[in-house]
C-alpha cells in the first residue's frame, strides 16, 4: 500500500485492522463487495454522492446508509425498481490499468 500511495495510487482498506487502515488512503466497512467501488467513483472519477447513488440505483441497488468519514460504512441492498443511468459509464474516464 505505501508503494502503490507514493505513486498516487488509491489503496483501499476493507479491514478495521488498525495498522492497515493507517496506510491504506480509504476504508471501507460494508457486507457488500460492490461499497468498494465508492471511494474509486469519488476519488478517480471525481463523482459527487448523488451521481453515486445514481449509478447504484440504475442497476437495482438502494445505498441505505453512507456513514462518511475516513472510512464509509455503507449498507447496499437490491431496490425494486431499477432506475435508468442520467449518464453512461462508458462516458466516464477510463482507468488506466498497471501490471
Amino acid at each position: 500500500m505505501m508503494h502503490v500511495n507514493s505513486y498516487d495510487g488509491l489503496t483501499i482498506a476493507v479491514s478495521e485492522a488498525e495498522f492497515i487502515t493507517r496506510v491504506a488512503k480509504r476504508t471501507v466497512l460494508s457486507d457488500n463487495a460492490m461499497s468498494v467501488l465508492v471511494p474509486v467513483m469519488e476519488d478517480v472519477l471525481r463523482w459527487d454522492s448523488a451521481r453515486i447513488r445514481r449509478f447504484f440505483a440504475s442497476h437495482g441497488l438502494m445505498l441505505r446508509e453512507w456513514g462518511k468519514s475516513r472510512t464509509d460504512q455503507l449498507l447496499i441492498q437490491e431496490s425494486a425498481d431499477p432506475i435508468p443511468p442520467e449518464n453512461s459509464v462508458a462516458s466516464a474516464p477510463a482507468i488506466a490499468q498497471s501490471a
